[in-house]
């Protein structure tokens, strides 16, 4: 029964289902109440880390490549506002500001979303390697 408890923890945090949800599950199946069915569930997530950050990979890495891609996307569009920005005359820029702030939130966000990216991949990757 523990092994079958193990396995069954194992693909429901694999496949981010409720923690509470399976907690309530444990407590059905295994017969103990929620306090120690909770221990139980962050035993088994400790052991086997390795294992359930394999079965979560593949959508997290999957977000993770979307949002830099959108994040270059915002970069490239936006900055080619700053390169115009700086080659034309003062009053210019003045007046080009003053209407492109959307422009600046634009290239903020992008970078956002790119740094985002770039540490939700490592942070996806990196368990996969603790093993």
């Amino acid at each position: 029964m523990d092994e079958q408890i193990t396995t069954l923890i194992i693909d429901e945090l694999g496949k981010h289902h409720s923690r509470n949800e399976l907690i309530r599950v444990v407590c059905e199946r295994a017969g103990i109440n929620w306090a120690d069915a909770a221990k139980l569930i962050e035993q088994v997530e400790e052991q086997h880390r390795g294992t359930i950050a394999k079965r979560q990979s593949p959508i997290l890495l999957a977000i993770s490549i979307f949002t830099m891609i959108g994040g270059l996307a915002l970069l490239f569009v936006n900055f080619q506002f700053f390169i115009d920005f700086f080659q034309s005359d003062p009053l210019e820029r003045l007046l080009v500001l003053r209407t492109g702030y959307y422009k600046i939130v634009g290239l903020v966000t992008g970078l956002g979303m790119l740094s985002g990216g770039i540490y939700g991949f490592w942070k996806t990757l990196m368990p996969l390697f603790e093993d």
